[in-house]
């Protein structure tokens, strides 16, 4: 009975230990964000994204305010703040993340701040134009592999 009763206590402490690590970080990325202007970042590349999608698709033009209003309603900051902070404080310590606020409070940090969006967004375009240009390949490859599950297919039957 006693060895249970030490072995509760043991794992209570730990969970009380870990509880305020996690806290500890969750304030920390809290603070990171905050730093990070991600409520400007994340809208910032909401707004490039639709832009993105209207270039490669003309025809979703009339459609950018609805588009905007969707993502604004799923992918702001506002909806997706309590997920960043959660990841944040799952992927570093609050002690990395203190060195992350530290650095994103350096001119170079608030530049990549700044450019971030931007770079992103160009990733993006360089990302879709290179899928564009090699299309062929891509519905080369997905019509021999249709054609390979189809004989796969007739085989098993």
């Amino acid at each position: 009975m006693k060895i249970i009763k030490i072995t509760l206590l043991a794992v209570l402490l730990s969970w009380s230990f870990t509880s305020i690590a996690n806290s500890e970080a969750e304030a920390e990325a809290e603070k990171l964000m905050k730093i990070m202007d991600m409520d400007k970042v994340m809208n910032d590349s909401m707004s490039n994204m639709v832009d993105i999608q209207i270039q490669q698709q003309p025809t979703l033009a009339p459609f950018k305010s609805v588009m905007m209003k969707f993502f604004q309603k799923h992918m702001s900051w506002e909806s997706l703040e309590f997920e960043f902070i959660y990841i944040y404080s799952q992927a570093f310590t609050a002690q990395e993340l203190r060195e992350l606020t530290a650095f994103y409070e350096t001119p170079t940090g608030k530049k990549t701040i700044e450019k971030m969006p931007q770079l992103m967004a160009q990733g993006a375009q360089i990302g879709a134009a290179r899928v564009q240009e090699n299309m062929p390949e891509l519905q080369a490859m997905i019509k021999e592999e249709a054609e390979r599950l189809k004989k796969l297919s007739e085989q098993g039957n």
